[in-house]
């Protein structure tokens, strides 16, 4: 059922454009965009400064600590789980790859269909976040290969260069795809409303992995920690940043002057026009 319905997806947006050649000029240069925000991406460690490495050393030492608070926060997870819990913590049903792959393709559909640059841009910013972040997620968890809550093996129990869903616990991917794709979202609108709801529906998403015994507190904030980057990578990226776009781009508009001069002790009122480039 999600596959048919992303393949509907892609299919209103291919019939939507296959007559019109500028829009695929455009997907080719979001493409592009695509590749040179990518490529940044993944060697931006290569040119970190010291905020960067600083961000970094934090980071790493918050997941190392939560790494001890593991087998406690499980505890905590696995109690008093009520109807209304699982209700509320079904969200990591719906917000998770395939509904926000479906969900970023549409508003770039729509973005492109309506000719609406904005709608597009963020379609944009989506899906570069999400594959970027879920990329090295994906290769963490094979690396690292560790196994998942319920296999009751411990928290300390790896298998590097692991393919079995047992064993990719770290870190989370749900989280990952949560909060990449929130915090491209939650960017849009300079709102504290806005932001906050984006986060809290995040949160909830890694809350959600605990309490389905699948992620253990240190996958999940690992996970959260890579989409969370990822997405702020995106968003402050020039080619995706609004405010240098709009400075880099050349307007084409009409000026025009009205002025009042003396001729003989006779007003003359002349009106200018030109055209800038």
């Amino acid at each position: 059922m999600k596959t048919k319905m992303l393949s509907f997806v892609i299919s209103v947006i291919l019939l939507t454009t296959v007559s019109n050649a500028q829009v695929f000029d455009t997907i080719g240069n979001d493409f592009n965009d695509f590749l040179k925000v990518g490529g940044d991406f993944f060697t931006s460690p290569l040119h970190f400064n010291s905020g960067d490495w600083g961000n970094f050393a934090i980071t790493s030492a918050v997941v190392g600590g939560s790494f001890f608070l593991d087998n406690t926060t499980r505890k905590l997870s696995q109690q008093d789980h009520t109807n209304f819990k699982d209700k509320l913590f079904d969200i990591d049903k719906y917000y998770m790859t395939t509904y926000a792959a479906i969900t970023t393709a549409g508003i770039y559909g729509i973005g492109l269909f309506t000719k609406n640059e904005d709608i597009r841009r963020v379609g944009v910013e989506i899906g570069e976040s999400m594959v970027y972040a879920g990329v090295i997620t994906v290769a963490l968890k094979s690396i690292i290969g560790r196994s998942r809550p319920y296999t009751e093996r411990g928290h300390s129990d790896f298998n590097p260069f692991s393919v079995s869903n047992d064993k990719v616990s770290a870190p989370s991917g749900h989280a990952t795809v949560a909060f990449a794709f929130s915090t491209v979202m939650a960017h849009q609108v300079d709102n504290i409303y806005w932001k906050v709801g984006w986060f809290t529906a995040a949160g909830l998403v890694a809350s959600a992995r605990m309490y389905h015994d699948q992620h253990w507190v240190s996958d999940v904030i690992l996970g959260a920690a890579i989409g969370y980057f990822a997405g702020r990578f995106v968003v402050n990226h020039p080619l995706n940043n609004k405010d240098v776009n709009q400075k880099s781009k050349k307007k084409n508009h009409l000026n025009y002057s009205v002025g009042l001069n003396f001729r003989e002790n006779q007003p003359v009122y002349t009106l200018d026009f030109g055209y800038s480039f």
